[in-house]
């Protein structure tokens, strides 16, 4: 009988889909290529498709409770970009009108928009807290950004824009002392505002204050802290946002 009572059909698609169980950094490889490891090419993430899925969710719900924009998931975009056309190239050979056909198009558009949100997230912070971002990315070093080459530029072009508009329907009409000092308008996050958060490992003396109080914070636990404290632990991933 054929697994989940499906057709001939139905299992010879699934277990097509299966094949691509294994993603990496790369595009899914052609049929004929040689899938051995080229150690020449340095190091590659592995990941099955379960594992990228469960990593950009995380990417996800992270850069959305985040207060401060977090540094870009490339990385899982990448493999999660492949995994997409190579999703859509099964699909396209598929009968339409049968049942696994409907339930894999289904997770496409999911995947698709876990992907989206992701990116409009990161875009609202941008737009929000523009002189903010472009200032803080500016001080950091070359391995320690957090804004991707497009993110940059699209960050650039709107505070040119915005600079130039309000220059010309505000700025102009101020008394000249007041014209230069961008600090005035500009946007902060408020890092004191509280999130809350999951533990993935325990935290030993965790502090919470600037009184130096620590706790012991326990693996799946759920807590509540300024997000100025907890952001270096969300950034090492030792705890996610909920």
């Amino acid at each position: 009988m054929s697994r989940y009572g499906l057709s001939a059909d139905d299992d010879r698609f699934l277990a097509e889909m299966d094949q691509s169980e294994n993603v990496g950094a790369d595009a899914a490889p052609e049929e004929g290529e040689d899938n051995q490891p080229d150690d020449s090419d340095g190091e590659e993430i592995q990941m099955t498709s379960k594992q990228v899925l469960d990593a950009l969710q995380r990417a996800w719900m992270n850069e959305k409770f985040a207060v401060q924009i977090l540094p870009y998931e490339e990385p899982i975009v990448d493999m999660v970009l492949s995994q997409l056309v190579y999703m859509e190239e099964n699909l396209a050979s598929t009968n339409k009108n049968e049942m696994l056909y409907i339930a894999h198009r289904m997770e496409v558009e999911r995947i698709r928009y876990l992907l989206a949100s992701y990116h409009r997230c990161r875009l609202q912070k941008i737009e929000e807290y523009t002189f903010h971002i472009l200032d803080e990315e500016s001080k950091r070093a070359a391995g320690e950004k957090r804004l991707s080459a497009g993110e940059l530029q699209f960050a650039t072009d709107f505070y040119k824009s915005v600079e130039s508009h309000f220059h010309q329907v505000a700025v102009r009409h101020m008394p000249r002392s007041c014209q230069d000092d961008e600090n005035i308008r500009k946007v902060v996050p408020n890092l004191d505002s509280h999130v809350f958060v999951r533990a993935k490992e325990n935290v030993a003396e965790f502090s919470i204050s600037a009184d130096h109080e620590t706790i012991n914070v326990a693996a799946g636990s759920v807590h509540m802290f300024k997000y100025r404290d907890v952001e270096p632990l969300v950034l090492e991933g030792i705890v996610e946002l909920i």
